[in-house]
């Protein structure tokens, strides 16, 4: 369990069995004392997440991401539920020996926040969600509809679907984003298999069913991003979960979708770095 220093495209992919499961995750950064642990979106593995981010929050933090049970290069079945996808990531957050520490939860991820912020909020210190949505937010029943109707044959064009919106400007801030996260060559993660696929995705929509948490619990300080027009998790629903949680912050960005903080890396970069050093409600 190596803390490494040098930059996110160079952290050796280190391994962790806990309780017959392997999970795969890299550990970067400048030792703090308080690391913040990445959790990914809808079939995210450890290379989706941007270097430019990473790194930036390296800068001043430890930085910890991996890929939960059956993502990636980690073993086992990945659930189909929001809830034991929280349960897996605490077992192998514990598992490292880590008492305390910030979240950002980026989608899929930021559904695994919210459970964290209000079941496990003696772990968390602050939260950043990303382009998430609340528990039955109605926009997710749409969800495989809308990614089914992805043009899957060409990579590109569906990262950019996903992602960003239809203007130019956007879409070419998307293509560099993409280029980023090929920036690393060796010791790359596998992709998301079908099984997984299936199952995040029958999370992802019975989320939009679910309400078994109360965000009037929520705690932790939080600081949400959102995309001035996120068809998947529809952007107003980021007020939404403004307006339930005491000690928050709320941040639109101009033109932007569900990847709004791959197309302004360095403007998150620098709220986040603020929001976690500096932010006392």
């Amino acid at each position: 369990m190596t803390l490494q220093k040098h930059a996110s495209i160079d952290a050796l992919t280190q391994y962790l069995e806990v309780n017959g499961v392997t999970y795969a995750y890299r550990r970067f950064g400048n030792d703090t004392g308080i690391p913040i642990i990445g959790f990914q979106h809808f079939t995210g593995t450890l290379d989706n997440w941007d270097p430019t981010i990473l790194d930036g929050l390296a800068a001043e933090r430890e930085v910890i991401i991996f890929d939960n049970k059956g993502v990636g290069n980690s073993s086992g079945v990945t659930p189909d539920n929001v809830w034991q996808m929280t349960e897996d990531a605490i077992e192998f957050i514990r598992a490292l020996g880590i008492e305390k520490f910030d979240v950002l939860g980026f989608s899929l991820g930021g559904f695994i926040a919210q459970y964290l912020g209000v079941r496990y909020a003696e772990l968390i210190r602050k939260v950043i969600i990303v382009g998430s949505a609340p528990q039955g937010a109605k926009v997710l029943e749409g969800f495989n509809e809308l990614i089914a109707n992805g043009p899957h044959s060409d990579p590109i064009e569906l990262f950019l679907y996903i992602f960003f919106t239809r203007s130019e400007r956007s879409r070419e801030l998307g293509r560099s984003a993409l280029s980023r996260l090929f920036v690393r060559t060796m010791d790359r993660d596998k992709d998301a298999t079908s099984d997984t696929v299936n199952a995040q995705a029958k999370a992802i929509t019975d989320w939009g069913k679910t309400a078994d948490i109360d965000l009037k619990k929520f705690s932790a300080p939080l600081m949400i991003i959102q995309g001035s027009n996120d068809e998947m998790m529809d952007s107003d629903n980021s007020y939404a979960i403004f307006k339930q949680i005491p000690n928050s912050l709320l941040s639109y960005y101009p033109d932007s979708a569900h990847g709004s903080f791959f197309q302004y890396p360095d403007m998150f970069v620098k709220q986040a770095n603020d929001f976690l050093d500096n932010f006392q409600p």
